[in-house]
C-alpha cells in the first residue's frame, strides 16, 4: 500500500470515528441505546491504528510484523468481543458476568493494549517522514481517542446514575475528547492528501 493510499484510508478511518460518535450521540438523544455506533467508533479507531502501525511494513523483520499483528488481533478482541456477545447472547449468564466485570477497575487494564499500540503506531508513523503539523495531527488523533476511551470507561464507572439512554452524550467530557481526537486525526490526514494533490511548481528556467 502506497503512502497516498494509506492517507486516504486514514481519512476513511477517522471519518468512521466521527460518524460513529455523532451516531451514538443521536441514538442516546432519541432515547435509544444501540451498540452499533460503538462498533463503528471502534472500527474507525482500529483501522487508524492499523494504517499507522503497518506503514512501511516491507522493512519489518518477521518478528516485528508478527508482534504487531498479534497485538492488533488482541486489541480487536478487546474492542469487539463485548459487542459480539451483546448481539449474540444479550441475556446470557456470560453477558451478565461481563457487565459485572465491566464495572470494576480491573477492566481498565484491558484497555492498556489499545493505548500502547496506538502510541507505538503514532510514533512509528511519525518516524517514517519529517514531522509536519498535518502528520502530527494525523498520528496523535488516534492516541487521543484511545486515551479518552479509557477515561470514558472510568467516567461511566464513577457516574453509574448518568448512564440512561436519553442522556446527552455530547455533555460527557470523555465523549467530547473522543470526538476531538477523531476530528484532529481527520483534519491532519485530509491536510496531507490536500498537500500531496497540489501540483508542484515548475522549476525556474535559467537563461
Amino acid at each position: 500500500m502506497s503512502r497516498i493510499q494509506g492517507h486516504h484510508v486514514l481519512v476513511v478511518a477517522y471519518l468512521a470515528g466521527v460518524a460513529g460518535t455523532l451516531w451514538d450521540w443521536r441514538e442516546h438523544y432519541l432515547g435509544m441505546s444501540a451498540q452499533a455506533p460503538h462498533a463503528v467508533i471502534d472500527l474507525g479507531g482500529l483501522l487508524a491504528i492499523a494504517i499507522l502501525a503497518f506503514s512501511g511494513w516491507r522493512s519489518f523483520s518477521r518478528t516485528t510484523y508478527a508482534v504487531i499483528y498479534i497485538v492488533l488481533v488482541l486489541v480487536a478482541l478487546v474492542l469487539f468481543a463485548p459487542f459480539v456477545l451483546m448481539m449474540a447472547a444479550p441475556h446470557s449468564a456470560l453477558m451478565s458476568g461481563y457487565m459485572r466485570v465491566g464495572m470494576t477497575r480491573g477492566v481498565l487494564l484491558l484497555q492498556g493494549p489499545v493505548v500502547v499500540l496506538s502510541v507505538y503506531a503514532a510514533w512509528h508513523w511519525l518516524e517514517l517522514a519529517p514531522p509536519t503539523p498535518a502528520r502530527l495531527a494525523a498520528a496523535v488523533g488516534v492516541v487521543v481517542v484511545a486515551a479518552a476511551s479509557v477515561w470514558d470507561l472510568y467516567w461511566h464507572q464513577t457516574h453509574p446514575l448518568e448512564m440512561g439512554a436519553a442522556m446527552n452524550m455530547m455533555t460527557v467530557p470523555p465523549h467530547q475528547l473522543i470526538l476531538a481526537g477523531f476530528l484532529i486525526g481527520l483534519a491532519g490526514s485530509a491536510a496531507l492528501i490536500f498537500a500531496r494533490s497540489k501540483p508542484s511548481r515548475p522549476a525556474t528556467m535559467r537563461a
